[in-house]
């Protein structure tokens, strides 16, 4: 999705925030600098505790403890700076989405039901890099209302960040049949039994993808969080008479199986892994494409 600022997209926008909010975004309002340098940066163990019980609105003065204030005022304060947190995450959140904003919209206006919820669970998301995965879905919703499903958003507010890292590498790995078709990852193929076999003593073969980011563990949890299905899918025996069209990324690769029987392993996303690929910024892995060609070269035709 192209950064623009200007356009239908950026007027729906301002629309959608004015009514969440009850003001407009100032389009010439600097975003806030990362604290990624401050974050990785060695700190003892006391300091660290020190900022998390700020951050939570509990902190501890060394000295006085917790004497300075009472028991309500202490609530009443960490109430306060939950509040604030959670207004300061909406507001940035809008603010990202003017990077993302179309130029041409659809004709059908944001739900308001999903507009209400989406801000809801925004409320909470402090992560810059999920901030940006939020304002992307905005976006998308501006530009095609319908895009995303209320279920793909509470699933995603469940993930971690850690988890979103899995899913964009499973993204990289991720080929489709055709452009709209869901992504599949493809990894080795099997073989039905045949003289071709008994003479080259191989009917099937396997890809380890963990030597190209996506581990096993990343896999089974992609499967929890319903991105992935369960079970490794097999295709149909690929016809060698017929050739595939396959597109990894932005490259068009067409197949064609050499031998009868041929049949391709992969993991497939599910609907809701479907929605969020797009949104992904996710670069193609050439090792990845390059093992696996040669991996099936035994067996398809690629060009």
């Amino acid at each position: 999705m192209q950064r623009i600022q200007s356009g239908r997209g950026f007027e729906r926008l301002q629309r959608l925030v004015r009514q969440q909010l009850g003001h407009e975004l100032a389009t010439d309002q600097s975003k806030p600098q990362s604290q990624a340098t401050a974050a990785n940066a060695p700190v003892e163990f006391s300091q660290r505790h020190q900022q998390l019980a700020s951050r939570s609105g509990a902190e501890l003065d060394i000295q006085t403890g917790y004497q300075q204030l009472s028991l309500l005022q202490r609530a009443q304060r960490r109430e306060r700076m939950h509040k604030e947190r959670q207004q300061a995450n909406l507001e940035q959140v809008m603010r990202l989405t003017q990077d993302y904003c179309p130029e041409h919209v659809a004709s059908l206006e944001v739900d308001p039901d999903w507009f209400q919820q989406y801000c809801e669970l925004v409320l909470n998301i402090s992560n810059p890099t999920m901030q940006q995965l939020w304002a992307k879905i905005l976006a998308g919703e501006i530009a095609q209302p319908g895009s995303f499903s209320l279920r793909t958003l509470f699933l995603l507010h469940q993930m971690s960040y850690k988890e979103a890292l899995a899913l964009q590498r499973a993204a990289s790995l991720t080929c489709r049949v055709r452009q709209q078709d869901s992504g599949h990852i493809y990894f080795g193929y099997l073989r039905s039994p045949s003289v071709w076999q008994f003479l080259t003593g191989r009917s099937k073969a396997v890809l380890n993808l963990s030597q190209f980011g996506l581990t096993y563990p990343q896999i089974l949890s992609l499967t929890e969080l319903n991105l992935l299905h369960p079970s490794e899918i097999e295709s149909g025996a690929l016809d060698p008479a017929t050739p595939l069209n396959l597109w990894y990324h932005q490259q068009q690769l067409q197949v064609k199986a050499k031998v009868p029987g041929l049949v391709l392993q992969y993991y497939k996303f599910t609907p809701m892994g479907t929605e969020l690929l797009p949104l992904l910024s996710s670069q193609p892995n050439s090792a990845y494409l390059q093992t696996l060609k040669q991996l099936l070269s035994p067996v398809l035709l690629i060009e």
